[in-house]
């Protein structure tokens, strides 16, 4: 193993559907103690929860979470229907159906609480606290998504792991990624995210991981935290949430990250790419970063070289706080390495679509300031070849600051030399306005007012050797311009050119 240098020691499953560990029943009794509930009627345990009464509920606990426009107690009927045998309510008795009309022999029991919401996180609390398996938690602004899902591949190469399936980061994924431990389960991945104060302390709460990742922190759901300073508020909540034998693994180069060391009892080990540097000492670096057609390389502590089958540096930060955990979860370095370099793009998160010789990097997942940058700099790392086009949709969520903010991408857009720029919608407008302010020229610049006007215009300008980044807030849907770029292109299925050049 490549060592990390200093090292600086404070102490030495499918959607809405989980299994229960074997042995961890979930009996009226022991439900009702996880949830402060009152027992409505008893009954048989069941074997797992479920949260959607269109699917099958057999053996397991209906827990009837409210949703915006009614109670999930109007589906639980339903869910006894398909099989529930346990249901946590919110609602008196004589508000139910009559359930022991519903299913012949067998009624289900249940437990009333006072919130079904909380209920469902007591009871992931409690089934976490049973089981022996390690968890790493992931926040951070940007990258906690690949960062999960690389380091669930790494474990998984070395020992039975859980992680979080797709985005599971809030108040319902975490508890379903937590009820997914089995006993033989060894680490658990798992995804923090959050759009308002308190959220990750209270999932931190829950979870209580002994390792905890900030990837970095951004211009990301400002609507809800108000600055930057209050998005490096809720992030600080996972160092701090830490145990005194834990492990916190923070982004060296970003100060807001650096900063946290002073919030947690946890040792903790920081991550950079480069070597020394004003910004502090690292335990884990990667020096000489590049670019080409298979994705990145770079030199693990300045020592032994690693490729990733993504292109940016962003994803070097990534791969180097995955190292860190595995590395502390006991894997060696050649099994680490190893499944690093087979972990495939991650869906629509910069992802690399060849057709009729053009590339399309699809990163239309979502988007703020930092995120748009990394990709920019990574298309601009690339060998020289076609022209570098880019496609930018609305970010959201930037509250007050989101002109300012769309102005600052335009500004990234001139910077790194883009050869077109195709700006969609009005409130993406801001973009257009940065870029010609940078220096990028007019006659490069195309506004234009919807995902229609903006395939005609790529379908126009585009040729063979061209790379296109394509990106916005995931609630633009910007993936469908992608996808019918990339069937009118054609069916070329070939790689981008090769070639390599350092990270602009």
């Amino acid at each position: 193993m490549v060592a990390p240098v200093n090292r600086r020691s404070k102490a030495a499953p499918a959607a809405g559907r989980t299994t229960a560990a074997r042995g961890a029943g979930l009996t009226p009794a022991a439900v009702a103690m996880a949830t402060g509930g009152e027992i409505l009627a008893r009954g048989d345990a069941a074997g797992g929860v479920e949260l959607d009464s269109r699917r099958d509920c057999g053996e397991r606990l209906f827990v009837a979470l409210r949703g915006e426009r009614a109670a999930a107690r109007a589906f639980l009927a339903d869910a006894v229907r398909q099989g529930a045998v346990g249901l946590v309510v919110d609602r008196p008795a004589a508000d139910l159906p009559a359930l022991d009309r519903i299913v012949a022999g067998r009624a289900p029991f249940v437990v009333r609480v006072a919130d079904t919401g909380k209920a469902l996180l007591d009871l992931a609390a409690e089934h976490r606290r049973r089981m022996r398996a390690k968890v790493v938690g992931v926040t951070g602004s940007c990258g906690k998504t690949s960062t999960k899902e690389w380091l669930g591949a790494v474990l998984a190469a070395a020992m039975p792991t859980v992680r979080s399936p797709g985005s599971y980061n809030n108040h319902v994924g975490v508890p379903l990624t937590l009820f997914a431990i089995q006993p033989d389960t060894r680490a658990a991945v798992v995804e923090i995210g959050t759009n308002a104060p308190g959220e990750i302390a209270q999932l931190t709460g829950v979870a209580r991981p002994d390792i905890g990742i900030v990837t970095c922190v951004a211009a990301a759901h400002l609507q809800g935290l108000g600055s930057i300073a209050g998005v490096a508020k809720e992030k600080t909540s996972l160092p701090a949430g830490l145990p005194d034998d834990g492990l916190c693994i923070l982004n060296g180069d970003d100060p807001n990250c650096r900063a946290m060391a002073a919030a947690t009892k946890a040792e903790v080990q920081f991550f950079r790419v480069g070597g020394a540097a004003a910004s502090g000492p690292a335990d884990w670096f990667a020096t000489d970063v590049r670019f080409h057609a298979l994705g990145t390389t770079f030199l693990l502590q300045g020592k032994r070289p690693v490729t990733l089958a993504r292109t940016g540096t962003h994803s070097v930060y990534n791969a180097l706080a995955v190292i860190a955990a595995a590395s502390r979860l006991g894997v060696a370095e050649e099994v680490i390495l190893a499944a690093l370099s087979r972990v495939p793009p991650a869906s629509r998160r910069l992802e690399p679509k060849v057709a009729g010789g053009v590339t399309v990097f699809d990163d239309t997942y979502n988007m703020n300031p930092q995120s748009a940058a990394a990709a920019l700099q990574a298309l601009a790392g690339l060998a020289p070849g076609g022209r570098r086009i880019g496609v930018f949709g609305e970010m959201r969520e930037r509250g007050d600051d989101g002109p300012a903010l769309h102005r600052q991408v335009g500004m990234e857009v001139a910077r790194t030399r883009q050869d077109l720029l195709v700006v969609i919608g009005a409130a993406a407008a801001p973009i257009a306005d940065g870029a010609l302010a940078g220096g990028l020229p007019a006659a490069a610049v195309h506004r234009v007012a919807d995902q229609d006007a903006a395939l005609a215009l790529l379908r126009a300008a585009v040729r063979p050797g061209d790379r296109v980044l394509c990106k916005a807030s995931n609630g633009v849907r910007l993936d469908r311009l992608v996808d019918r770029l990339v069937a009118d292109l054609g069916t070329d299925l070939g790689s981008p050119a090769a070639g390599e050049v350092s990270p602009a």
